[in-house]
């Protein structure tokens, strides 16, 4: 059984990737040049990944 401390760290990471990508589209359509912040929508995409493999995880050894 995971602990409670991984489940709030995936929900953490969840909510900052979600958080992320949302600060990348209003970047976007501010008219800045986004190609410069490609990586960090990657990274972020990534952030979302991990969070909700972790959630599921969790909720599947519980």
């Amino acid at each position: 059984m995971k602990s409670k401390w991984q489940l709030f760290a995936s929900a953490f990471q969840l909510i900052v990737g979600i958080l992320a990508i949302a600060s990348f589209i209003i970047i976007g359509f501010g008219g800045e040049n986004i190609t410069k912040w490609i990586v960090t929508l990657i990274l972020s995409i990534a952030f979302v990944v991990l969070g909700i493999i972790g959630i599921v995880s969790y909720k599947s050894k519980k």
